[in-house]
C-alpha cells in the first residue's frame, strides 16, 4: 500500500470534502476518490459515509485517524533522518575555455567547501550546455560568453585580462598562435595587429595553444594574465613565459548560466561560492 494514500485519507478527514482534499494535495479530485476507495479495499471497510452535501467519518475511519497520524509522522521523521545523510549531485558544464581559466579549479574543489554534495563536471560546447540547461540535464554551466535564452539566468562571474605571451629569450620575429577565446576578443586583436590575421595556428582551445606555445620558442599567443603567477594553477609549468607589449587591450568574462525558477539551495550555495573565491 502506498502511504500517501493515509494522507490522503487524512486530508479528506480533516477537510470533510474530496474537492477541498484535491486542491490542498494538488491532485484531481478523481485521483482522492480512487486512493480512498483503494484503502477502503485494503482494509476491507467503508471510511466516509457519503451524503450529497457532507462526507461523515464511520466509526472504521475514526478508529484508523490515529494509526494514519502516526504512519505519517514516522514517515516526515525518516525522510528527515535520511535528508542529513544525503548527498546531492551537482551537474556542472563548462566550454572548454572557461574551464581553463579559475573556474577549473575551483570546481574542483567545490565538494571541500559546500558538504554532502557531488559534483560531476563535463566540457561541452555552448550549444550543447544551452540545451543540457532546458533539458535539465545539467545544474549549471559556465561560459566565455552569455546564454542569451529564454528562462535562463547568465551571471558574470568575472573578468580575466589577457595579454600577449612568449618565451624568455628575444625573437626577431615571433610567430603568432591565434585562441579563438570569442569574436569580440578576436576583432579587438586583429583591429589592433591586422599581421596577426596570419598566424600560424589558429584553435578554439586554450590549452592547445598554450601547448603549441611551450612547444615553439620562437611563437607567441593571448593568455590569461594572471598564468605566470602564483594565482594560476598553471604557473608551474609555464614559468619561462613572459608578457610581450602589445596594443590591444581584453579581457575574458566568464558566465555562470542557470535556469531560472529553480528552487534549489544547494545552487544558490554554489552561486555565492563563486562569486566569492574568484577575483
Amino acid at each position: 500500500m502506498d502511504i500517501r494514500f493515509l494522507s490522503t485519507f487524512l486530508e479528506v478527514a480533516n477537510t470533510r470534502h474530496f474537492g477541498k482534499a484535491a486542491d490542498n494535495l494538488y491532485l484531481t479530485q478523481s485521483a482522492v476518490s480512487a486512493r480512498i476507495k483503494l484503502l477502503e479495499e485494503y482494509f476491507d471497510v467503508e471510511l466516509f459515509v457519503r451524503h450529497r452535501n457532507s462526507i461523515q467519518l464511520t466509526v472504521a475511519g475514526e478508529r484508523l485517524i490515529p494509526f494514519a497520524q502516526q504512519l505519517s509522522e514516522n514517515l516526515q521523521e525518516a525522510k528527515k533522518a535520511l535528508a542529513k545523510t544525503a548527498i546531492t549531485t551537482i551537474h556542472c558544464a563548462c566550454t572548454p575555455n572557461a574551464y581553463f581559466t579559475p573556474v577549473g579549479q575551483a570546481i574542483a574543489n567545490l565538494g571541500n567547501h559546500i558538504h554532502d554534495i557531488s559534483v560531476r563536471n563535463d566540457l561541452a560546447n555552448i550549444e550543447l550546455i544551452s540545451r543540457q540547461l532546458h533539458d535539465h540535464t545539467i545544474d549549471i554551466g559556465f561560459t566565455t560568453e552569455p546564454l542569451k535564452l529564454d528562462n535562463v539566468e547568465s551571471i558574470k562571474l568575472f573578468e580575466l585580462p589577457l595579454a600577449l605571451f612568449g618565451h624568455q629569450h628575444e625573437q626577431a620575429e615571433r610567430q603568432y598562435i591565434h585562441i579563438e577565446w570569442n569574436q569580440k576578443i578576436s576583432d579587438a586583436v586583429f583591429k589592433s595587429c591586422p599581421e596577426f590575421k596570419q598566424s600560424t595556428l589558429k584553435t578554439s582551445s586554450a590549452s592547445i595553444g598554450l601547448d603549441q606555445l611551450l612547444s615553439h620558442p620562437n611563437s607567441c599567443a593571448i593568455l590569461p594574465k594572471n598564468i605566470v603567477s602564483g594565482n594560476s594553477t598553471l604557473s608551474h609549468k609555464v614559468g619561462n613565459l613572459v608578457q610581450i607589449e602589445s596594443t590591444f587591450d581584453v579581457s575574458l568574462s566568464v558566465f555562470l548560466s542557470v535556469m531560472q525558477g529553480i528552487p534549489q539551495s544547494e545552487i544558490e550555495q554554489i552561486t555565492n561560492y563563486f562569486k566569492q573565491i574568484i577575483p
